[in-house]
């Protein structure tokens, strides 16, 4: 509330200004009216200066957010390749804590509201539904964890909650075909961006992780 009233008195201002401005110029006598000239230009620059440095501000906040989601992007590839999340042994079954996907900048980005710009409208999407998916994915790494320490560790249901884990069309198959498409989503849109681009730079060529 603030800052909008700030911004309002602030274009009231400078509107009225240029609007004395112009009535002077167009009153001005045609020898006089170099000083009226010269007061709407100075007038016209400043607002188009205030438009101007908020665009650069908005535009500075975005690239801060493309950056913080593609280092997070870096960061949960490696989460899901973990050995962790490879195949059981099964003559040799045992417990397992896993890793959890992080969603810091994601929900930053969403939250905050940054990239509201239409032109952000498919990352935003994908966002929304790697959030989604990474929540679930946790809840059921949670549950996995529980029903495998509960067993011994040469138990067959160790077997049984891998299988459930790795399944097809599962949560985890479904974070990583999420990351694959934020990835190339990255790559297609963003690629040309500075601070993306080197951060894709550490990625493999082809990241996706093999169930």
């Amino acid at each position: 509330m603030r800052r909008s009233g700030w911004s309002v008195l602030t274009f009231g201002a400078l509107a009225l200004a240029l609007g004395v401005c112009v009535s002077w110029l167009a009153a001005a006598p045609f020898r006089q009216k170099w000083e009226p000239l010269i007061q709407t230009l100075a007038l016209l620059a400043a607002i188009s200066g205030v438009f101007a440095e908020r665009r650069a501000a908005a535009q500075e906040r975005e690239r801060q957010a493309l950056d913080a989601v593609t280092d997070e992007l870096v960061k949960n590839t490696g989460i899901l390749a973990d050995p962790r999340f490879g195949p059981l042994d099964p003559a040799r079954p045992v417990h397992r804590v896993f890793p959890r996907p992080v969603l810091s900048a994601t929900d930053a980005a969403l939250v905050s509201g940054v990239l509201a710009d239409p032109g952000h409208t498919e990352l935003v999407g994908l966002l929304h539904e790697w959030r989604d998916t990474v929540h679930e994915l946790n809840r059921r790494l949670d549950l996995a964890e529980l029903r495998s320490f509960v067993v011994e560790a040469n138990s067959a249901e160790l077997l049984r909650v891998d299988r459930d884990l790795r399944r097809e069309n599962g949560h985890l198959h479904r974070a990583r075909a999420i990351r694959d498409r934020i990835e190339e989503l990255l790559r297609r849109r963003y690629g040309r961006e500075d601070g993306v681009a080197e951060r894709l730079r550490e990625l493999p060529a082809a990241s996706g992780a093999e169930d």
